[in-house]
Order: structure tokens, then C-alpha cells, then sequence
């Protein structure tokens, strides 16, 4: 009897020994209502709103870099969204905390978000804190797609 060993079957036969090793190993599933931020979950419309936010709101106390690199990826990386939300909310701005609308704040976040190389997406980052549990901050850099061999 021949063996089959076309690429189709072993693509298959790879997708599902690594698709459930990559769960097992903290990579949070789409299917499971999991997201990251490196899956555009703001709009440009947002980031720019929060922009002109933190110019008037928050830059007299520190410039958006020190939210930028490694001091973000240190700090946040890996953490949910809705736990920089509630931070921000609870402590910013620094002379009058929580006295931004729940959206002012998800647009500065969506702000420090485009300053850390997240991709934008079409659609609003909700400003629903139980929403944002479902999001993962990801700082990890994207590598290409290797090329497919035949």
C-alpha cells in the first residue's frame, strides 16, 4: 500500500498537534472569545480623539513616550485590557482621577495602544470594562508568514 504524504495532509496533521499545544501554552483562542491587541481592536477615529485628549489632559504631566517601549511592555504586556482601563480611570489625570467620561478614558487608552505599534482595526474599542477583559495586551512583535514550500 502507497503512503500518502502530500503536503495537504501533513499541513493538516501539523495544524492539529500545534493548534492545541498553542492553547496549552497561554496563547488565548479567537473561538474561546479571546482577542490581543495585535488584532487592530480600535479605529483610527478613536486614537485620534484619544490623542487630542491626552495633548490637552494629560501632557502637562508627562509626554505620551513615557507610556511607549519597554516601560509599556514591562508594565503591561500580557495583561488584559480592562486592567490599563481601570488604571487609567482610577488614577488619571493625576489632579482630578476619574473625572474623564468611561469613553475619554477607552479613547487614551486606544491612544497609548497606536504608540506601542498596535495595528488599528474598523471597529471602536468598547468602553465596557467586562468587554475589555477579553482583550489581551500583546507587545510581542509580529513575524512575517514563512514562506510556503512545495
Amino acid at each position: 500500500m502507497k503512503r500518502n504524504s502530500s503536503p495537504g495532509w501533513t499541513l493538516l496533521f501539523s495544524t492539529c498537534i500545534l493548534v492545541p499545544a498553542m492553547e496549552l501554552h497561554g496563547q488565548e483562542a479567537v473561538a474561546e472569545g479571546q482577542r490581543s491587541t495585535r488584532m487592530g481592536v480600535y479605529s483610527r477615529e478613536q486614537w485620534m480623539r484619544g490623542r487630542d485628549i491626552y495633548a490637552g489632559m494629560c501632557a502637562g504631566c508627562h509626554p505620551a513616550t513615557t507610556h511607549t517601549g519597554p516601560a509599556f511592555t514591562v508594565s503591561w504586556a500580557g495583561k488584559k485590557l480592562s486592567d490599563l482601563f481601570g488604571f487609567i480611570r482610577e488614577r488619571m489625570p493625576k489632579n482630578d482621577p476619574g473625572s474623564l467620561s468611561e469613553q475619554e478614558y477607552v479613547d487614551v487608552m486606544s491612544y497609548m495602544l497606536r504608540l506601542n505599534g498596535m495595528p488599528q482595526g474598523v471597529e471602536e474599542l468598547p468602553a465596557d470594562s467586562v468587554a475589555l477583559t477579553r482583550i489581551r495586551i500583546d507587545s510581542s512583535r509580529v513575524a512575517p508568514p514563512a514562506p510556503v514550500q512545495r
